[in-house]
């Protein structure tokens, strides 16, 4: 039997499919286009936004992928759902966001496959705790907020937990959202902990309303949480497009980390609405995730499929198989001479 998450999943998919003659994409012209009358090739993308789509956004604002012949169409993001029903429609092409919902969408029908990493893929997640709670054993008897009802960020949560000798019946569990919306859940008092993104930690921490219990990377090193998905007709129909942007992509964020650093933080801390030496101090304490190497890691990869099964979010014997091809990113890797970091 499916699991229920990979059933909705579908069902979004299948439906969205039927829905694309009648919709179609924005302008009416079909996904993949070649270089226009001005010069660009133009790309129909749905982007993280918050920090995680931080960079990027900063590097198309900035011009740095027009530098590179590159133009965006962007579908604004509202949910890594909503991202693949995009792709099925054949709305966009191309997006970035969290693996353990594409994988098993892939897995299911949803016509992509995952082409490279995000700028960070270690699970940049915090949990964030109020001031009444002074370490885990204190969350016992608490609320915490997962995000959502599955995926990377609540995993990340059960993972703390299992490593701090916390069973998942001792707490209470709830899907809070993300950014802002689980921010204001702590600061109201709606959950004790929470897990989050930066620049929230810092915000909390200079406001005085709350403080990191810890990174979740430090926990779960090995599970991947940031991508890079496309979609089967461009990788099929159209792969020196795709190329072309798999390589920008990468270079551009090198550009914006070595080049332009303090330009984006000054940048983000208004894109964020937050003091820029709050966002800095964000930036940084996350530093150390900040990649930028394109070639997905099998090992990674198969280590998440393990999370995802140990709970229920994928079948049993479902390997990543067919899910991603590493072909674009190990170009663009050779191309720019990026390296893996041995650790």
């Amino acid at each position: 039997m499916r699991k229920k998450l990979l059933s909705i999943l579908l069902v979004t998919a299948l439906a969205s499919t039927l829905l694309a003659g009648c919709s179609g994409a924005a302008s009416g012209a079909p996904a993949s286009e070649s270089t226009g009358s001005d010069g660009f090739v133009t790309y129909k993308a749905c982007f993280a936004i918050g920090m995680t789509g931080a960079v990027n956004r900063f590097a198309i604002e900035k011009g740095l992928y027009e530098a590179e012949g590159i133009k965006f169409d962007v579908t604004d993001y509202e949910s890594n759902d909503l991202t693949l029903s995009l792709i099925s429609r054949g709305d966009i092409e191309i997006a970035d966001g969290d693996p353990s919902t594409y994988i098993p969408a892939i897995k299911n029908g949803v016509p992509a496959k995952l082409v490279g990493n995000m700028w960070r893929y270690q699970g940049c997640f915090w949990l964030l705790a109020n001031n009444d709670i002074q370490s885990f054993e204190d969350l016992k008897g608490k609320t915490i907020g997962t995000a959502g009802p599955s995926g990377g960020m609540k995993l990340s949560v059960l993972k703390m937990l299992e490593e701090n000798g916390i069973s998942e019946d001792e707490v209470t569990l709830v899907a809070n959202g993300v950014y802002q919306d689980a921010y204001a859940t702590l600061t109201s008092g709606e959950v004790d902990a929470t897990i989050i993104h930066n620049p929230y930690v810092a915000l909390a921490e200079s406001e005085g309303v709350g403080h990191a219990l810890g990174r979740a990377w430090d926990y779960i090193p090995d599970y991947y949480t940031g991508t890079i998905i496309a979609s089967d007709e461009i990788i099929n129909k159209d792969p020196e497009r795709l190329q072309k942007f798999v390589t920008a992509y990468y270079k551009v964020h090198e550009e914006v980390k070595n080049e332009y650093f303090d330009e984006f933080i000054t940048w983000a801390s208004k894109y964020m609405n937050t003091d820029e030496d709050v966002l800095r101090k964000a930036v940084e304490s996350e530093i150390d995730v900040w990649v930028d190497y394109p070639v997905i890691p099998e090992d990674r990869l198969e280590k998440t499929f393990e999370y995802l099964e140990q709970y229920g979010w994928i079948d049993g014997g479902v390997s990543p198989e067919g899910t991603y091809t590493n072909e674009f990113a190990q170009k663009a890797a050779d191309e720019l001479g990026l390296k893996k970091l041995e650790k």
